[in-house]
């Protein structure tokens, strides 16, 4: 290609030298210019998976339109940018170049193919570059400030969601530093006074940032009756998401499966995997479950997830009677919708399994018209949306706290992800991942405020062992109920492996360690220890390779049951 581009340029027949090169640059640059915003969602560099996930294609073109509205500006600087360089490009060629022939061609053609094939591969080592390289010359948090977008998207395009690592040839030694079998004996079923089991409701809020809830925080609050129920609730204040995308958020919650890859777990290779989940193990126990979430159903593979987790039934967007509730950009407005999910769990025999997860908070956060000007509206678009989806679950609990089976019911509420961050601290590789976790059973001893570390793949084993349900599982958490358990949270992003423990965090790119940071006392992580404290370092580093070695070999050889 660069021979042959340099063949057209020197002989004055540039046309197609010029298509590729104003495409290119068109590409790249509104490739950059989506990140602009795109990454505050994220944090990291847009990849391909973006253009893969399951059901993302139809979301697109309907919120394309509202994008677009939002983001104007985005579109008028890719439009500068892509002027300035045509710009630049056009004033290149009104020089005078002189005629070679085929001798200077080749002369100059094949330096170039060395010095851009040495440029392009970064060196002369075995490996061309990859993202997780830029670790090596930055703090992971500025990973995304030294790679950029179109580079990421040609690394990540059609490669394979795992690099098999073997860090322990001793199965021996990989189980005693990390097993995913959990096993939970018990005499007697939870039941209530009247021989029932009891029923879970388990709430998944879009983009609840633990900082958006005062009672968690001790900032300004955008959810008054969360916070009133979690003066009433058991809470873990020290909780974590496993991954930045909603996509990433149901295997984790419902299976203990967090993504520790590039792809989400759902949309990747692994997708048809036999799997565990809540649902799965509690239909043993005769429990019927339910998946309600208000978008249109696909989005995101929602529905095909709830099918592989044996949810039995899905009800989203086609399910729901009133189209007038329509947001007009994802679903269903969250105060309808809960109520009519409410109606429905009404019509539930009892031991039920209901998953609902929010839709209002997403972008671009519609409220509906009779509740503007009602909520504040803080410095973040989202919070208006936060406080009309925190009305809602009010809304919500209000009615069905009258009903005959609310007081046999735990309720959980956790989020899928963080959404855009105030404060530096809510900013770090530690804060962009923290949410809430809040465990409530009206008139029980589930109450208090507890420091356990704890993640999105601990509800699974917790909801099991809370239960009193003897059975196996295979999960990447822990039972929050189970003290002689060893917490932890875990995620990936940017090439990069995170494992929190205790009051520590550990960056790990796959090979080494990069970062050890004491997160409580050094909120904005300023502080690297890695070089200082070479004991936790190498404890945590071991930990970190089982577990990911554990995850991987159960995904590639279909063993995510016991």
């Amino acid at each position: 290609m660069p021979f042959a581009l340099a063949f057209l340029f020197f002989h004055r027949k540039q046309y197609i030298a010029e298509v590729l090169f104003q495409l290119s640059t068109i590409l790249a640059v509104l490739a950059n210019t989506l990140d602009l915003e795109y990454f505050k969602f994220t944090f990291k560099r847009t990849t391909s998976d973006l253009f893969t996930t399951k059901g993302i294609g139809s979301d697109i073109s309907s919120l394309a339109p509202q994008f677009l509205t939002d983001y104007w500006y985005l579109l008028l600087i890719a439009i500068l940018l892509i002027w300035g360089t045509f710009k630049l490009y056009s004033l290149s060629r009104k020089e005078e170049l002189p005629k070679l022939k085929f001798i200077p061609y080749l002369l100059f053609a094949l330096p170039t193919v060395f010095i851009w094939g040495v440029g392009f591969r970064g060196g002369f080592q075995y490996k061309p570059l990859s993202v997780m390289q830029a670790s090596q010359y930055t703090k992971a948090a500025n990973i995304p400030l030294v790679v950029n977008t179109p580079f990421t998207l040609i690394k990540t395009f059609n490669k394979k969601a795992l690099e098999p690592k073997r860090y322990f040839d001793s199965k021996e030694e990989l189980n005693a530093l990390f097993n995913p079998i959990r096993a939970y004996e018990t005499d007697t079923a939870s039941m209530d006074s009247l021989g029932r089991k009891e029923n879970v409701v388990l709430f998944i809020l879009e983009s609840f940032s633990k900082e958006y809830i005062g009672a968690l925080s001790g900032n300004e609050s955008y959810t008054p009756f969360l916070d009133s129920l979690i003066e009433h609730s058991l809470v873990f204040e020290n909780s974590y998401a496993n991954g930045k995308k909603s996509i990433e958020a149901l295997p984790a919650i419902l299976s203990s499966i967090p993504s520790l890859m590039n792809n989400s777990y759902i949309s990747g290779e692994f997708g048809s995997n036999r799997i565990q989940s809540l649902a799965s193990v509690l239909k043993k126990q005769g429990y019927s479950s339910s998946f309600y979430h208000g978008g249109a159903n696909g989005t995101m593979g929602f529905d095909a997830f709830a099918k592989i987790a044996a949810v039995d039934e899905y009800v989203g967007l086609n399910e729901y009677p009133n189209d007038q509730d329509h947001d007009g950009n994802w679903g269903i407005y969250d105060e309808p919708f809960l109520q009519f999910t409410l109606s429905e769990l009404n019509k539930k025999k009892e031991p039920f399994l209901a998953s609902i997860f929010t839709l209002s908070s997403h972008h671009p956060y519609p409220i509906p018209k009779e509740y503007k000007g009602k909520f504040p509206k803080g410095e973040l678009p989202i919070l208006e949306s936060i406080a009309y989806a925190d009305h809602s679950l009010k809304n919500f609990f209000s009615a069905a706290s009258k009903e005959d089976w609310f007081d046999n019911t735990l309720f959980i509420f956790t989020a899928d992800h963080t959404a855009q961050n105030m404060s530096a601290e809510y900013g770090s590789r530690v804060g962009i991942y923290s949410i809430p976790m809040i465990f409530y059973k009206r008139d029980s001893e589930l109450i208090g405020r507890n420091e356990r570390l704890t993640q999105q793949a601990d509800i699974f084993p917790s909801v099991i062992d809370y239960l009193n349900i003897t059975d196996s599982l295979f999960a990447i958490g822990n039972s929050v109920f189970d003290e002689e358990s060893s917490p932890f949270a875990i995620n990936f992003i940017n090439d990069t492996y995170q494992l929190i423990e205790e009051d520590l965090m550990l960056e790990f790119d796959g090979e080494q360690s990069i970062a050890l940071y004491r997160y409580k006392l050094d909120p904005i992580l300023e502080n690297n220890l890695v070089e200082e404290d070479s004991l936790n370092r190498k404890q945590m580093e071991r930990r970190i390779k089982a577990i990911i070695q554990q995850y991987q070999e159960a995904l590639i050889s279909n063993r995510l049951t016991p």
